[in-house]
């Protein structure tokens, strides 16, 4: 060994001990960090303070009827520049059946989903973005508002802490009333409940399918999605037993939306207030409960999610889109309710309304439609290879599952480029342009 080889050794050993002692400071740092964290959660404190209990929402236009709004918010399309869009709203929607599709509805839904995923900026310390949510449902003559679920879902560090405590099957989103009146002078109080998106270690929870086999069941709802499902259903629980107190929930009405995660979350707690209208633990009538999700993921096996029960839910997807097509439908994953499909490449006609669709999307958000109609080849291809090479659900967590997904999505599918089909904005767009949708 020469003498200057030997002379390297002695260097290398002290970076490596001290790379070595600065992993364990930034370990120990990290985990005081999170444990602080979860004490200031506890005490409900270190976050932006909004007027985020269920409370007068001020500024509310206090609109009743029918009307048309105009309303803010971001898309991926611009980064956070705010857009805006105009609504139709009517309180009559309210009492008529909830089977019936009805699509200004839905239309409306469409923004109000996208909204919700651009609240996340108002509660990022530093942000001066403001409360889309609030704006929005006071221009639609909301009265009290609830966005308390974004405090500490919307910063960066706290996403980092439920991914340490595995505490990222959860989601943010709002909770709002108003009481509407019917032209023959009936009135209910309307909760609406308006889901986010994915965000940040949410992702991950869009992986936790669960296994039917760990609860001794042939079929199970998806577990990231139905926990996140639960903890909305016992907040409008207890929200409606207070609304409601000794007269019971004969007059609440329930409107459930959401994008992406939030639709699958939507969608579930949508189909438990369904089946709880069946019980003695009623939130709202059968006959009073809405529901419109869009770009909607497969949310369980249970081949009871098409009876007639959750015909009050809509699912409205974009052929182009991947997200409505995992998990796989060949694995046994469905959604509750009815799946209604925006027009594809292929379809009779499809040029001229995807032409009306740009020009919507255009003037909405100010840039041209990103999102190629044609992905929908590459889609259909990739899920019939997906479920030729993996076949069943457990089947992806094998090795040579991951190995085929990850081949497949590189051989044939530009992943950025099929996102665009999953834009809020585009959904919205193709909304505004169609006077309806086929069933």
């Amino acid at each position: 060994m020469t003498e200057g080889a030997a002379g390297k050794r002695p260097r290398w050993g002290r970076v490596l001990l001290a790379l070595l002692a600065i992993a364990v400071v930034a370990g120990a740092a990290l985990a005081i960090g999170v444990r602080r964290r979860l004490e200031q959660r506890r005490l409900g404190e270190g976050v932006v303070q909004p007027s985020s209990e269920f409370a007068t929402l001020e500024g509310s236009t206090g609109r009743t009827g029918a009307f048309t709004a105009r309303i803010d918010f971001t898309s991926m399309a611009t980064g956070s520049k705010t857009i805006s869009t105009e609504v139709a709203w009517d309180d009559g929607w309210f009492f008529q059946d909830p089977t019936v599709y009805n699509h200004d509805l839905a239309a409306t839904c469409s923004v109000l989903s996208a909204v919700a995923n651009s609240e996340s900026a108002y509660y990022q310390a530093g942000s001066n973005a403001p409360a889309y949510m609030d704006a929005a449902l006071a221009e639609l003559g909301f009265g009290q508002i609830s966005t308390a679920s974004y405090q500490y879902r919307s910063e960066i560090f706290d996403e980092i802490v439920d991914l340490i405590a595995g505490t990222d099957d959860v989601v943010a989103y709002s909770v709002a009333t108003k009481r509407v009146t019917s032209e023959d002078g009936d009135k209910k109080t309307l909760f609406l409940v308006s889901v986010r998106g994915s965000y940040g270690s949410e992702w991950l929870s869009d992986l936790n399918m669960g296994s039917a086999a760990a609860y001794d069941m042939d079929e199970i709802t998806h577990e990231g999605f139905e926990r996140a499902a639960r903890e909305i259903v016992d907040e409008l629980a207890e929200r409606i037993t207070e609304e409601a107190g000794l007269g019971g929930t004969d007059d609440i009405a329930l409107l459930f939306t959401g994008h992406s995660r939030g639709a699958a979350v939507a969608n579930i707690a949508a189909a438990y207030a369904d089946e709880m209208s069946q019980g003695m633990r009623v939130l709202a009538p059968r006959g009073s409960i809405y529901c419109c999700t869009f770009a909607t993921p497969g949310v369980t096996t249970f081949d009871t999610a098409r009876d007639g029960l959750y015909d009050n839910i809509f699912n409205i997807m974009n052929p182009s889109d991947m997200v409505p097509r995992l998990p796989l439908e060949s694995w046994g994953y469905g959604r509750y309710g009815r799946d209604l499909w925006l027009p594809g490449y292929g379809d009779g006609g499809f040029a001229e309304r995807h032409k009306a669709m740009c020009e919507v999307f255009e003037a909405n958000t100010g840039v041209e439609c990103p999102y190629v109609p044609e992905d929908r080849v590459h889609v259909d291809r990739l899920v019939e290879d997906l479920s030729r090479e993996i076949p069943t659900a457990d089947d992806l967590s094998s090795a040579g599952g991951v190995a085929s997904l990850i081949r497949d999505l590189l051989s044939d599918v530009n992943p950025m480029q099929v996102l665009y089909g999953h834009y809020p904005s585009v959904y919205i767009a193709w909304m505004q342009s169609l006077d309806a949708l086929a069933e």
